[in-house]
């Protein structure tokens, strides 16, 4: 199945997934383990049965690029604005920017090889891209992405190195490699933040974001803080596993952002 991509979910009329009204293709599979995800039905590579409700179901389902091409087509009239060139060095730009097709995860990016048709296709018509990663993946993997994407939003989770493996078996060291590689390349990327009680919302968490962020406040567009959710609880249920939920607060949400303020760099806080 070397040209089949491995996907949980084509999901149409997105609005938080990117610019304008979009398309998010979901790819199943991450390299990370964070006991927040929102999607942990997308963390396995494997295809996973569950039952909700007394209906049995299967998490994950193999298409082939035509087939995801197709889905990602039929709202092609909203996609308006069709250019060869995407390229952007403002948030005022980015609000301006059509839809387009976002993909997303669990780890969108370690799926690159067999999305580069997909991509191909969907470039040729026009279409803005985007991907929504952790950078938690190989360099070749992100090479491709830099070739085709038009717009990141990384995640910048938790920054202390033996915290980050124990926590979430992520790589420190590989996430700022790639992020480096990414912020010297011309892509436009958009920061998000993940707010997690006792995880990311220390104090000497926010002190090493902001002094990793300052290096490339130059190349950022817009930070986005997302507020921790248990929206993911009934999916965490289906698989037999417990949703690690504390919460914040909304005044520590209103710190951060001042505190990020300081940047220069447009800061949003978002709730979903």
């Amino acid at each position: 199945m070397a040209d089949q991509i491995l996907i949980t979910n084509i999901q149409r009329f997105s609005l938080h997934d990117g610019p304008g009204i979009r398309t998010t293709v979901f790819l199943k599979g991450c390299s990370l383990r964070c006991p927040w995800c929102s999607n942990p039905e997308n963390i396995s590579t494997e295809l996973q049965d569950y039952t909700k409700d007394g209906i049995n179901g299967t998490y994950g389902k193999f298409l082939g690029p035509d087939e995801i091409v197709e889905e990602c087509l039929k709202d092609r009239s909203y996609f308006i604005g069709k250019t060869d060139n995407w390229k952007i060095s403002s948030s005022d730009e980015l609000a301006l920017l059509p839809g387009g097709v976002t993909f997303s995860g669990g780890e969108a990016l370690l799926q690159a090889k067999a999305l580069v048709p997909v991509f191909n296709r969907l470039r040729e018509e026009g279409i803005h891209l985007t991907v929504e990663t952790c950078l938690f993946v190989p360099e070749d993997m992100l090479a491709i992405a830099i070739e085709n994407i038009d717009l990141f939003y990384v995640d910048v989770k938790i920054l202390d190195a033996d915290k980050c493996k124990e926590l979430l078996h992520g790589n420190l060291d590989l996430f700022l490699k790639n992020l480096e590689i990414l912020m010297n390349s011309s892509k436009p990327v958009v920061i998000r933040i993940p707010v997690i009680g006792n995880r990311t919302d220390s104090r000497e968490n926010r002190s090493a974001v902001m002094k990793l962020l300052e290096g490339y406040k130059d190349r950022i567009l817009k930070i986005e803080l997302i507020k921790e959710h248990n929206l993911g609880e009934s999916k965490y249920k289906t698989l037999g596993l417990e949703m690690s939920y504390v919460g914040v607060t909304d005044e520590l949400l209103e710190t951060y952002k001042s505190e990020l303020a300081v940047l220069g760099v447009p800061v949003e806080v978002c709730k979903i």
